[in-house]
C-alpha cells in the first residue's frame, strides 16, 4: 500500500481545477492522495448504492467506451453504480480514481479494500478530503461530491432516487457549471425518480458514450452510408470488430445469427448470469452489431 501523500493548496502539483474554485468563503480543501492521479480527461459516473443490475450493466457498458475513448473514469467507491464504474473500467484496462468520503486509513465500505487495491495496482489513486485516520460520515460524502464534480470534466448519474446520495454530485456539477448528464428512466420506477428530477432541472440525457463526448463539444465524424458500388464486408467475417470486444460480448455474438434469439438462451449457451450478458449485449447494441428484437430477443446487425 503507497503512503499518503498530502496535497496543500499551494503544492506545484494541487489540482488547478479545485484552487480554481476557491472563493472569499471558502478555501480550496488539502487532499490526500494515494496512488497517481491519471492525466487523461476524467469523467465521474455515480448512481445509487442499491442499483438495479439494468443500472450496472448499463454502467459497465458505457464505461468500457469512455475507456476506450481515452477517458479516466472517477466515482465514489460505494457499492452500486460506483463499484460497477471502477470494476468495468479496470476490465478495460483503464485508470479509475476513488473519492472517498473517509479517511484512507478508515476505508469505506471495508467490503471494497480489495476493489480500491486493485485501483491502485493499475496506476490508479484513493483521493479524500480528510486525513488518514478520520471514520467515515454523512457530512464527509456531501464534501466528497464537491471534490469529485470539480475535478471531473462531466458527471454522470446512471441511477438515482429522489433523495440519493448521487443527486448531490448533481447538484455539485450544476453549481460549479460542469455538463451535467443523467439516464432516463421510466416514469413508474421509483430507483429512477431522481433522475427524471434531474432531467426536469435542465440536466442533458445520457444514453451512450456519445452523448458524453457530445456534451464536452467533441462529435465523432458521421458514419458513411454505404452505396450499391460499396458493399459491406461479406456474412463470412463472423466476429466483425473483433478486436474491440472483450471474451463475454465475443462469446455472445458468436450466438447470435440472423434470426432472433431470446435473452435466456443466450445466457445458458454462453454460461454467464443476466447481468454480465445484458451488459455485453448493451455494448453490442451500442456499437451496431447487434438489433434488440421484441420480447427480449437479439440477432446480428448489418453492420
Amino acid at each position: 500500500m503507497p503512503s499518503t501523500v498530502v496535497l496543500a493548496p499551494d503544492a506545484p502539483d494541487y489540482p488547478a481545477a479545485l484552487r480554481d474554485l476557491a472563493t472569499a468563503e471558502r478555501a480550496p480543501p488539502t487532499l490526500y492522495l494515494r496512488g497517481a492521479l491519471p492525466t487523461l480527461p476524467a469523467v465521474a459516473v455515480v448512481g445509487r448504492r442499491e442499483a438495479s443490475a439494468e443500472a450496472c450493466a448499463f454502467t459497465r457498458a458505457l464505461v468500457h467506451d469512455l475507456v476506450a475513448a481515452g477517458f479516466a473514469v472517477w466515482s465514489g467507491g460505494a457499492f452500486g453504480v460506483d463499484a460497477a464504474a471502477h470494476e468495468a473500467t479496470l476490465e478495460a484496462g483503464g485508470r479509475t480514481v476513488v473519492v472517498t468520503g473517509a479517511g484512507l486509513d478508515r476505508p469505506y465500505p471495508r467490503e471494497h479494500v480489495p476493489l480500491f487495491d486493485r485501483v491502485l495496482a493499475a496506476g490508479g489513486a484513493l483521493l479524500s478530503r480528510l486525513p488518514d485516520t478520520i471514520p467515515p460520515r454523512p457530512q464527509h460524502f456531501l464534501a466528497r461530491n464537491h471534490v469529485l464534480a470539480a475535478l471531473t470534466r462531466v458527471t454522470v448519474v446512471v441511477e438515482a432516487g429522489l433523495k440519493s446520495g448521487a443527486r448531490s454530485a448533481a447538484a455539485a456539477a450544476r453549481k460549479l457549471g460542469r455538463p451535467l448528464l443523467v439516464v432516463p428512466h421510466p416514469p413508474w420506477t421509483e430507483a429512477g425518480a431522481g433522475c427524471a428530477e434531474e432531467l426536469a432541472m435542465g440536466a442533458r440525457a445520457v444514453t451512450c458514450a456519445a452523448d458524453v463526448l457530445g456534451a464536452m463539444g467533441h462529435h465523432p465524424p458521421p458514419r458513411r452510408r454505404r452505396t450499391e458500388r460499396e458493399p459491406g464486408p461479406p456474412r463470412a467475417l463472423p466476429l466483425p470488430f473483433e478486436g474491440t470486444f472483450g471474451p463475454l460480448e465475443k462469446a455472445v455474438l458468436g450466438v447470435l445469427g440472423d434470426t432472433p434469439t431470446h435473452l435466456d438462451v443466450i445466457c445458458d449457451t454462453v454460461g454467464a448470469p443476466l447481468p454480465a450478458v445484458a451488459g455485453a449485449l448493451l455494448t453490442l447494441t451500442l456499437q451496431a452489431v447487434v438489433v434488440e428484437g421484441p420480447a427480449g430477443s437479439y440477432r446480428r446487425g448489418k453492420r
